[in-house]
């Protein structure tokens, strides 16, 4: 139940990590050069750049729910159940499960594009990660070109420009937008137009649910209508769609809130469960040579 915004011209990435309760999510620094291998997997692969975002510790193994590199790359995994139709084990390429993924991106390139043009040498399958769970994602992308996104569907990842800065979870992306556009009275039109642009600043129907389509809905108004351009407006959209850990929750509920500056390297890791703010630049440290993880 995570739902992401964008903000490209402020260059801000703003999420809620909605999650069953496993091991603790923590804001956590990981130095250039640090090794991991993937699940499933003996060789070891060395990050080229260091990378900082809210992370789970599984033994020594980090689950990065998203982050952001030295070079200013962001990603972000999302839950994508049903729709996620992953491929299989192919010769000469490197076998990643979702889980790690996003650690292979982060680790390995500068850009939205340099990932693009790397995807040819990975596949990734839908295998359990280290925790003994299989979690179905896709990804969202940002850097200073825009926002991305990444959707395994029909056995291929398949790349797109995420004009409308918000993602959320099933279905994928085309589908989303074209529940959007039914919502706004323009039809059912898979793609983010002029039109769409139009109705949402006139936008005055009223989203009372809280599903993945509704979130979405309500991150594109908060983008297109509402205008929001600051962290302290993303941080209060953020706080809309956070599901609090009480009586009616206790299985799925957001256990944090981020908010990462693309341009600065800022990251805002705000816990949910204990109500710390805590802070990071991962271009100020990129030169830190030792794992820390904030509590």
């Amino acid at each position: 139940m995570c739902t992401v915004l964008t903000l490209d011209h402020e260059k801000l990435f703003g999420r809620t990590m909605d999650f069953p309760p496993r091991t603790p999510w923590r804001l956590t620094f990981l130095p250039a050069g640090h090794k991991w291998s993937p699940a499933g997997q003996t060789l070891q692969i060395q990050d080229q750049y260091a990378i900082l975002g809210g992370m789970r510790l599984v033994g020594d193994h980090y689950l990065i729910g998203d982050g952001i590199n030295a070079r200013g790359l962001i990603c972000a995994e999302l839950f994508f159940p049903v729709a996620a139709d992953y491929g299989s084990r192919q010769p000469g390429k490197l076998t990643l499960t979702p889980q790690d993924f996003i650690h292979w991106i982060l680790a390995k390139h500068a850009t939205v594009q340099d990932v693009v043009n790397d995807l040819q040498n990975v596949s990734v399958i839908k295998e359990k990660w280290f925790d003994n769970q299989q979690y179905p994602f896709h990804w969202l992308l940002m850097d200073s070109t825009g926002t991305y996104g990444i959707e395994p569907l029909n056995g291929q990842l398949v790349v797109f420009k995420n004009s409308i800065g918000a993602y959320t979870n099933t279905p994928a992306y085309p589908e989303q937008v074209k529940k959007l556009n039914d919502f706004l009275g323009n039809g059912e039109d898979p793609k983010f137009t002029s039109q769409t642009k139009t109705s949402l600043l006139t936008m005055k129907k009223s989203v009372t649910g809280r599903n993945s389509s509704d979130r979405f809905i309500l991150a594109a108004q908060a983008r297109w209508q509402n205008k929001i351009s600051t962290t302290k407006e993303l941080s209060s959209f953020l706080q809309s769609v956070t599901v609090p850990k009480n009586e009616h929750h206790l299985h799925n509920y957001t256990h944090y809130q981020a908010i990462i500056n693309q341009q600065s390297g800022e990251y805002r890791f705000w816990n949910q469960i204990t109500g710390e703010i805590t802070s990071y630049n991962v271009k100020i440290n990129a030169d830190q040579k030792k794992i820390q993880r904030f509590e």
